[in-house]
């Protein structure tokens, strides 16, 4: 598929997967293995023989790797053409951007993204336009080798880099790595939810739970945005960008001695609204057909005249699950964005008695504010820099971090506080990684 360059931004905040996108007028391919079809357009092999080119005005940046929310590293590959190499080719068909990333033990994977240049917007000379592919990574050393071509003359420009991506400097998940690709692109998809939960992208890091007794995980994610932002898709959006990745991490861990439950839940409408039990692999299609229906601030009136029972409801359904009868230990994980609801009903503070058998958390995902600094482009508002193609004309920024402030108890913390919840604020996805290395570390002791 290929989309108009005028329209084209997929953008992934939080340095982890937040990937939402309007269709536009470039288009990558899907990952592959083997040689990707359309390198055989070109004599790309000479070309590495060859070395640096520089037939056509482009630029080059490959930045540090960092760690998405997907818990994996991903490599970025900034690629900027002039906007007057391609004015100059209107309506000649496409131009082609290629990208190879070879690791240190031969094995090549390619991708590509094609530009329409039927479909250039106007005033495109005066611009430049930034593509940008993504790969997750292992630790190790790379070589990257990125063309970009007229397909009909053959005229290009070509680089090689070595790239050395490092591991984290902390690791509390040493043993996640094992089994994963050392190079997987990842794929251009430009709508939520699939942007959230990458479904092509089956691999995930390498998460096994060994307990004595008998566990029942049961992940619980809260769907609902806070009251004050319940009528902007977007703030349901920004809050599943994190939470959604966050479960298909969790969804995979192995439980040897234990089965899983996932749900979201719809504290709105006061609902379940997806269950999974006995989670081996999760039903993505369910789940993603809940956000595709959804219409947050769109309600009845008679689910108007029951939202101030949202924290009750909240409560009620942690509280039943934490008590469910098992051979073992009831484990409840909450999933959510920062929660404020006004007007809510006073909710019991009494506490549930200690029980060795009942294990809650409460993972806070929650975005850091970054200022936008000013590159050579000028100004502009993209994400963190992260997965996705670049409107035209905007450069990646420069991104400064904000000072962070302290979040205050939200009501799903307060709801959970009296039945002795674990509280956890996941700002970055290195904040994610040491929780759940703290979270499985004490369920493994139960």
């Amino acid at each position: 598929m290929v989309y108009p360059v005028a329209v084209v931004r997929r953008f992934l905040q939080f340095a982890f997967g937040t990937l939402l996108a309007i269709p536009g007028a470039i288009s990558g391919a899907a990952s592959v293995q083997k040689a990707d079809a359309e390198f055989a357009r070109v004599p790309f092999a000479k070309w590495v023989e060859e070395g640096r080119t520089s037939q056509l005005r482009w630029g080059l940046e490959i930045p540090a790797t960092a760690l998405s929310s997907h818990q994996r590293l991903v490599l970025r590959i900034s690629v900027r053409v002039d906007g007057r190499e391609l004015e100059s080719r209107r309506d000649q068909g496409d131009f082609l951007v290629l990208v190879q990333i070879t690791d240190s033990a031969g094995v090549v994977r390619q991708d590509h993204t094609v530009i329409d240049l039927n479909k250039l917007r106007a005033g495109i000379a005066a611009q430049d336009l930034y593509i940008t592919e993504h790969a997750f990574v292992l630790p190790g050393e790379y070589q990257v080798a990125v063309a970009i071509c007229d397909p009909r003359s053959l005229k290009h420009s070509f680089a090689i880099r070595k790239v050395l991506v490092a591991p984290l400097k902390s690791e509390p998940l040493p043993a996640s790595w094992v089994g994963l690709p050392t190079v997987e692109f990842i794929p251009g998809i430009t709508e939520p939810p699939d942007v959230w939960y990458l479904p092509s992208i089956e691999r995930t890091p390498s998460l096994e739970l060994k307990t004595s007794r008998p566990v029942h995980l049961q992940i619980l994610v809260n769907t609902t945005p806070s009251e004050r932002n319940s009528g902007l898709l977007t703030a349901m959006r920004r809050n599943m960008a994190l939470a959604i990745p966050a479960l298909k991490v969790v969804s995979n861990i192995r439980l040897p001695n234990g089965i899983m439950d996932a749900a979201l839940l719809d504290l709105t409408h006061h609902k379940v609204a997806v269950e999974q039990t006995d989670v081996r692999k999760l039903d993505w299609p369910r789940f993603a057909e809940f956000f595709k229906a959804m219409q947050p601030g769109l309600v009845d009136v008679a689910t108007l005249a029951g939202e101030w029972k949202m924290r009750q409801f909240f409560r009620d359904e942690v509280e039943r699950r934490l008590n469910r009868k098992t051979d073992g230990t009831n484990v409840v994980m909450v999933i959510s964005g920062p929660a404020f609801f006004d007007n809510q009903e006073p909710v019991p503070s009494e506490p549930l008695p200690p029980n060795p058998d009942r294990r809650l958390f409460y993972i806070r995902t929650r975005n850091l504010v970054f200022r936008p600094g000013v590159g050579r482009g000028g100004p502009s508002g993209f994400g963190r820099g992260y997965p996705g193609r670049a409107r035209q004309g905007m450069r990646p920024p420069v991104m400064n971090e904000a000072p962070r402030m302290p979040m205050p108890a939200d009501d799903l913390e307060r709801s959970l506080e009296p039945l002795g919840a674990r509280i956890f604020d996941a700002s970055t996805p290195e904040e994610f990684r040491r929780i759940l290395g703290v979270i499985l570390d004490q369920i493994g002791r139960s």
